[in-house]
């Protein structure tokens, strides 16, 4: 049960790894070094001489507890996930010390059960926005006209567009598939832009494989076209694999539609003042709209099997990529014994997969035969596959994010 434990802190922690200020101190930067290098019991050593001067550091504390879970001293453990619940009641850090601590003390697990209050409609309503969107993604605002024009450069399946961070170009592809807006650390640099400093804020995983990447967290104004995004939320990554990616962190404010013909994207602003009059035409498509990641997903028929994908224009490697060989299975396009070994990159490096073709896709309108798709080797699942690019080729499409529809159009 320890192992399981202690798995899940790994977890736990490259997602929520943070750059509080308390780092600042020398103890406890030299502490999250030793921390960084699995050298717990010198790492605890020197949290425990930080909090001595510091005592209400609830990200030092929490650290510290893992060091202490690390090296078997789980009474110690205990009392510093609780000085994080008690000096962090809101955060990421005390949701994940409560989850140990309820493991690990029955006296803790019953006082959390009888302090449970119920909550109101509204309430829920909130606390479940506050979870799907983050208070940084909320405070970003669009600033320029309500409609406007952003053209792209292909480069092969991907669809590359010019950025402007603080008035540094850099080029990064459109991806609906990308939940925000990410660069690597070389490429900020590149770009003559600092990238910021400090122990990581977090970790992302790519769709290439199961590795994740620290980032730190940079607000910044970007420009795109006639448009601004304001105190835009951008992830820095230590390293990426890939090229830098626009997200929803900057699709999510419009509607707008991709015109393969012309290599340009019509955006429409969710938030203007007044609205166009102008009606899109063509097909409608139904989508749901996952907010946890702002994730379009669509029901897609393969070889006369019916299921949900993910819309993803970023997805270059295949007009659908399943993230297994037993999920391709389960959408009725099982990989054949003699399929193709290929390398797929994404931010997170690169990954093996197999490449084949697949009898039939269709979405809609769309029908494509003996279209090439993929299955990831050695990955998760735990997503819908991803509907890319090149399903849409000759086709132009438009995000109806009001209506929550698709409209296709023939070009």
């Amino acid at each position: 049960m320890f192992d399981e434990w202690r798995t899940s802190l790994v977890v736990a922690l490259l997602l929520c790894m943070t750059g509080n200020s308390a780092f600042a101190a020398s103890k406890a930067q030299q502490g999250f070094q030793l921390y960084q290098n699995r050298q717990y019991k010198e790492a605890a050593q020197l949290f425990d001489e930080h909090l001595v001067t510091n005592p209400r550091d609830g990200t030092v504390c929490y650290y510290n507890a893992v060091c202490y879970q690390q090296l078997g001293n789980m009474g110690r453990a205990a009392a510093m996930y609780k000085q994080v619940v008690k000096l962090l009641p809101n955060s990421q850090l005390a949701k994940y010390a409560s989850q140990i601590l309820q493991k690990v003390d029955p006296n803790f697990r019953a006082a959390q059960v009888n302090s449970a209050q119920p909550t109101s409609a509204s309430q829920s309503a909130t606390s479940t926005e506050s979870e799907d969107e983050s208070p940084a993604e909320r405070n970003s605002r669009v600033l320029g006209p309500d409609e406007g024009a952003v053209y792209y450069r292909p480069q092969g399946r991907e669809m590359m567009v010019t950025v402007e961070f603080n008035g540094r170009p850099v080029e990064m592809e459109l991806d609906t598939g990308a939940p925000g807006i990410t660069i690597g650390k070389d490429q900020l640099s590149n770009a003559g832009v600092r990238p910021p400093e400090g122990p990581p804020d977090g970790a992302v995983g790519g769709s290439s494989n199961n590795v994740e990447i620290a980032y730190n967290t940079l607000r910044t104004n970007l420009r795109i076209g006639p448009f601004t995004l304001s105190n835009a939320n951008v992830k820095v990554l230590e390293v990426n694999g890939a090229v830098p990616l626009l997200g929803q962190g900057f699709l999510r404010h419009f509607d707008y539609t991709v015109d393969q013909s012309a290599h340009c994207i019509r955006l429409r602003r969710k938030d203007a003042a007044v609205r166009s009059q102008q009606v899109a035409s063509g097909v409608s498509i139904p989508f749901t709209f996952r907010a946890a990641g702002n994730r379009i997903i669509v029901e897609v028929d393969i070889n006369g099997k019916k299921g949900n994908c993910m819309l993803d224009t970023g997805n270059s490697a295949s007009a659908l990529s399943f993230h297994s060989s037993e999920q391709a299975s389960k959408y009725g396009a099982p990989v054949p014994s003699d399929a193709e070994t290929v390398v797929h990159k994404g931010i997170s490096g690169s990954g093996q997969a197999y490449k084949y073709t697949c009898n039939r896709i269709k979405l809609g309108p769309i029908e494509k035969v003996y279209a090439e798709v993929s299955a990831d080797i050695g990955h998760n699942d735990d997503e819908e596959p991803l509907l890319g690019h090149e399903f849409f080729e000759g086709w132009q499409y438009t995000i109806d994010m009001k209506n929550m529809r698709i409209l296709l159009l023939r070009r």
